[in-house]
């Protein structure tokens, strides 16, 4: 019998209030958990351990912390924008992150109602009369989960009547004529709501009120990782190269695990009703049509053992390949930025033989050279500004100034603690040249960030330079670009080029002479307004000065021989 109007708008109310309740309760638990573990894990995931799997336990325990796909999509891409954790890590703990969020469904598939109202009343009092941090943080769990299971029977009890209308299976029926497009929808749905364990709450209670069935049901809670994947593509747009490689290679393995239990379909649902007895059969289990009453009333554990076997299947078929996968990511270097490695984190360095010098040097100075590309690379992006200014190439000029700050600081702890445990005399002498040299490519990078800021302020209040200024600048540029050139690669630490360097610096003081006598003349004579010849000053001293850093690197590079 179909409800009339206003006791359906009371329903599609209450489906509405379920919902709301149901994520309250997701978010009030997670900020409980977090209050409770404090700083700890955080401090706990920048020690991860390099063994593949401890880092996708440290997911997975992320993932039941926070309760939120998208928080944990942040911060897993922040800490590889700060180089604390490389792309083999990240992606470990992003395949253990989806087998926390089956955590929460287990628990959310219990459903004790009983247990709902009981933790809401001793989660409140714990809020409301205790003053310990402690026991006001497990009262906000208890308070969470509470609101979890009470949002959950109310939305359940909501949508029960909307699915039994003709429409609404209608809709279903067409919607999710292929299994591909339940897929979609519980990506987008994950996407939106930025949360796993809360969309596939939400999908659970839709099966369970009848609104679409257990075929779709499942495909929709696979399509979860799809949605919070693609969250995580999107958060690392604005990172680093590092991340957003991270990201495209676990949207990738999301997608393909997709794919996978698609083709697999049938035999997932055997497996599940092989761990989850019922009395269903599984040809009804995979029809389109909506259930008996009696039916659904097995629907979330199914669905909760059907979205763990899927992740579990993801966890055991890509991580032993992460090897692979990871020594394989050049592919996506073109899509991410360039063919130089812009990780913040280094390549080289290794503290597990900090114990042997000779070598930790040797690893020192490749880790410099890299950090040497890197500036000479971020130079010559800066002296494209003058030809046609960019604001993507000025994002990626930004990466790379905060890749060498953090190199910087790595680069020279790992020199520091070198310095404590060798007692050779080379290295003594060494070391305090090395962390100069190190200091000296940083500033290589600030001066370019100059440049970059004296271009943007050229570009927003309209200055113009005479084309004869623009002229100047270029072949100085250039000029400052050839000796820029030196310190790329290995021969970071010839001996020859010193003298080369030296000569090139004394030819561009004698240009730098010969550009200031004719910017004075335009001055005079009216051609060049104030700013404009402000502007011009700076950005002549500017590429002087980088070619100065550059002697200057060059001399303390021949001195470490």
């Amino acid at each position: 019998m179909v409800e009339t109007p206003p006791i359906l708008l009371v329903k599609i109310a209450e489906a509405l209030g379920g919902i709301g309740l149901f994520i309250l309760g997701m978010r009030t638990m997670s900020e409980g958990l977090q209050h409770l573990a404090g700083n700890r894990f955080r401090a706990l995931l920048e020690r991860v351990a390099r063994n593949r799997v401890s880092a996708a336990f440290l997911g997975t325990c992320l993932a039941a912390l926070l309760q939120s796909g998208s928080s944990a999509s942040i911060l897993i891409v922040s800490f590889v924008n700060a180089g604390l954790i490389s792309m083999y890590q990240a992606l470990a703990i992003l395949l253990g992150t989806s087998v926390g969020a089956t955590v929460a469904l287990q628990f959310i598939a219990f459903q004790p109602s009983l247990f709902a109202l009981l933790a809401i009343f001793f989660g409140i009092l714990l809020k409301l009369l205790f003053k310990r941090r402690t026991l006001v943080n497990s009262g906000e769990i208890l308070l969470g989960a509470g609101l979890i299971f009470l949002g959950f029977r109310i939305m359940e009890s909501g949508i029960t009547p909307i699915g039994q209308l003709a429409i609404i299976r209608s809709v279903t029926e067409y919607v999710f004529a292929w299994k591909i497009t339940a897929v979609l929808c519980g990506a987008l749905l994950t996407f939106l709501v930025h949360s796993p364990a809360a969309a596939m709450g939400i999908v659970i209670a839709f099966s369970a009120g009848g609104m679409v069935g257990f075929a779709d049901a499942v495909s929709m809670v696979i399509g979860s990782n799809l949605g919070i994947a693609l969250f995580t593509t999107l958060a690392a747009l604005g990172g680093t190269v590092a991340s957003r490689r991270v990201a495209t290679i676990n949207l990738f393995i999301n997608f393909t695990a997709v794919l996978i239990a698609l083709a697999l379909f049938p035999l997932l649902v055997k497996l599940v009703l092989i761990l989850t007895p019922t009395h269903v059969d599984t040809s009804f289990l995979l029809k389109q049509g909506i259930s008996t009453a009696s039916d659904r009333s097995n629907f979330p554990r199914l669905i909760a053992n059907a979205y763990t076997l899927f992740t579990l299947f993801s966890i055991a078929i890509f991580l032993p390949c992460l090897g692979f996968i990871t020594r394989s990511a050049e592919a996506v270097r073109s899509w991410s930025g360039g063919r130089i490695d812009l990780s913040p984190r280094p390549q080289f360095l290794d503290a597990r033989i900090i114990n042997t010098p000779s070598i930790a040097m040797m690893q020192a100075r490749n880790e410099i050279d890299r950090m040497a590309a890197i500036a000479s690379s971020m130079f010559d992006d800066t002296v494209q500004l003058l030809y046609r200014f960019d604001v993507k190439l000025v994002r990626l000029i930004q990466e790379k100034e905060e890749v060498l700050d953090s190199l910087q600081n790595q680069i020279s702890g790992y020199l520091i603690l070198i310095s404590r445990r060798s007692s050779d005399a080379d290295n003594v002498v060494r070391i305090p040249v090395l962390l100069h040299l190190v200091n000296e490519l940083e500033h290589i990078g600030d001066v370019c960030w100059q440049i970059v800021a004296i271009m943007q302020r050229k570009k927003y209040e309209k200055i113009h330079f005479s084309m004869q200024a623009m002229t100047d600048l270029k072949r100085l540029a250039s000029l400052v670009g050839e000796v820029v050139t030196i310190v790329k690669g290995c021969d970071l630490f010839a001996v020859e080029d010193r003298r080369r360097a030296a000569e090139m610096h004394e030819g561009i003081l004698q240009q730098q002479e010969s550009i200031m006598a004719g910017h004075v003349a335009r001055m005079k004579a009216g051609q060049c307004t104030v700013e404009a010849g402000l502007l011009f000053n700076d950005l002549v001293a500017a590429l002087v000065r980088q070619s100065a850093l550059v002697c200057i690197i060059i001399k303390n590079g021949t001195e470490t021989e």
